[in-house]
């Protein structure tokens, strides 16, 4: 019995690793290093919402020239102390390139990928650059592809949240995107 309880927490920490650590066919943002980031091209960088630096990335994606619309998802409501959430103030703003805020319905992964995905049918999109963290990157891939047919690049942040944690809240919101809502 022990044998096969070392199999699956070996097991479990492996797959742990490849789909929320260093997951397969994302980019890792550093800023520095332009080699990394996706080819020009795309018609547009989404942010999901979440932890981490996701904002400053995919806002130097887009003024990078990579594609001319910024897509933001802001499912967060404002701090106690103002009026409104950062990314509120900054889409009130004039930016030389497209501005597309939105919060989502329902306000998780699965809302912003219908969002985005109604988004990118209505425009007629064919590519996107997704920016997330590393341990959201591979259930929001999923999630987009149930919902739109197009193309993504994932970019990963790293998140300031606790990792333990974080891999475990992925495991379960994973399991219940396989297993209980599989539908866009």
């Amino acid at each position: 019995m022990a044998v096969v309880w070392i199999g699956v927490c070996v097991a479990a920490t492996l797959l742990s690793w490849r789909w929320f650590v260093h997951p397969a066919g994302t980019a890792r943002w550093d800023a520095r290093d332009r080699a990394t980031w996706p080819t020009p091209g795309a018609d547009a960088v989404v942010m999901f919402g979440g932890a981490g630096p996701r904002f400053d990335a995919a806002l130097a994606l887009v003024e990078s020239g990579l594609a001319p619309t910024l897509v933001l998802s802001d499912p967060n409501d404002p701090p106690p102390d103002r009026a409104t959430t950062p990314f509120e103030t900054f889409c009130r703003g004039e930016e030389d390139f497209e501005t597309i805020c939105f919060d989502p319905e329902p306000r998780t992964t699965r809302g912003e990928s219908r969002f985005v995905a109604d988004l990118a049918q209505e425009r007629g999109w064919r590519r996107i650059v997704l920016v997330t963290t590393a341990d959201q990157a591979r259930r929001a891939r999923m999630l987009l592809g149930r919902c739109w047919s197009g193309l993504g690049d994932v970019v990963v942040v790293e998140s300031d949240l606790h990792a333990l944690g974080r891999v475990a809240y992925e495991w379960a919101a994973t399991a219940r995107a396989v297993f209980v809502r599989r539908s866009c």
